[in-house]
């Protein structure tokens, strides 16, 4: 056997091992992407029923914004405030240049020079590679998708820092940098979202919706409760980002092993057909041989 057909030969045992897996995990990352769209599905039907019982409590408050009470310090020395950038990134290959987009984004921002310093986190070992390949400087934080759903036991111990730090005065602003899902069709970009201070104007809107009848019966303060409600409210949006930059690196990988299973066909089958083609030479070269060990050949 020639040197290149066992080379050939080799190729093609490693490929057809290799593409059972590709398949398993093309089928894995479209199922852990549609398991991400159900529940962000569930999420936004059960954020619309919540949001109709704040809109209630919102309209016996008044339709005021929630104002939280801030103890007054007798230290008057200026607080140093500081703004936060969450990226969201991916903790598992195969993803392309998901995560080298967002760290561009993140160079460009930070080149903006904002009045008050950015503190970056970064949420997954792949984003975390991205951002020290650009010389960002920036918190490690563990991945906030666990599979198809967000890690809610760090999401909520985030929320409350972040709460805790704006009540306090040392926070200003906290932006999210993650795929989003910006049309009606399966295109996701990276957009910054800014979570946390919430626009009073994003409450105005609730409270002209025509609230069910009868009014709901509230005990207890309604103050209390409308402030209890709007942080479950900021929650679920959070949990909705995360939702979206899961469903967002799962399509990624989807469509690089879609693409890599179509070209290990293709392959196959090219070494398929050069195999074949060289075992044809090997036949021929062979009744040859037999045809002038027996002396037919000479006689023609």
């Amino acid at each position: 056997m020639s040197e290149g057909k066992e080379r050939t030969e080799a190729r093609l045992s490693n490929l057809e091992a290799i593409e059972p897996l590709l398949g398993s995990l093309r089928v894995l990352s479209l199922s852990t992407m549609q398991m991400a769209l159900n529940r962000q599905a569930s999420l936004t039907a059960y954020a619309e029923r919540f949001s109709l019982v704040a809109a209630q409590v919102r309209y016996i408050v008044g339709g005021k914004p929630v104002m939280h009470k801030v103890e007054e310090h007798v230290d008057y020395r200026p607080v140093e405030q500081n703004n936060v950038l969450a990226v969201i990134g991916s903790s598992r290959g195969i993803c392309g240049q998901y995560n080298k987009q967002l760290a561009k984004l993140v160079s460009e921002r930070l080149e903006l020079k904002d009045a008050l310093p950015t503190k970056v986190l970064a949420f997954g070992v792949r984003v975390q590679r991205a951002l020290s390949q650009e010389g960002i400087t920036f918190d490690r934080q563990e991945a906030l998708g666990q599979g198809s759903q967000p890690a809610y036991g760090l999401a909520a111990r985030l929320m409350r820092g972040w709460t805790a730090a704006i009540e306090a005065g040392t926070l200003a602003k906290v932006e999210i940098l993650s795929f989003r899902k910006r049309t009606v069709g399966t295109n996701y970009s990276p957009v910054f979202t800014t979570l946390m201070p919430t626009r009073s104007e994003e409450h105005h809107d609730e409270g002209q919706k025509e609230l069910p009848w009868p009014p709901p019966i509230i005990e207890g303060d309604p103050e209390v409760m409308l402030e209890q409600i709007e942080s479950h409210l900021l929650a679920i949006r959070f949990y909705q980002l995360i939702l979206d930059a899961i469903a967002a690196e799962n399509l990624y990988r989807y469509r690089l092993l879609e693409e890599a299973k179509e070209n290990t066909s293709n392959l196959l089958e090219e070494l398929t057909l050069a195999i074949q083609s060289e075992r044809r030479k090997e036949i021929t070269q062979q009744l040859q041989e037999l045809l002038v060990g027996s002396g037919m050949l000479a006689q023609r």
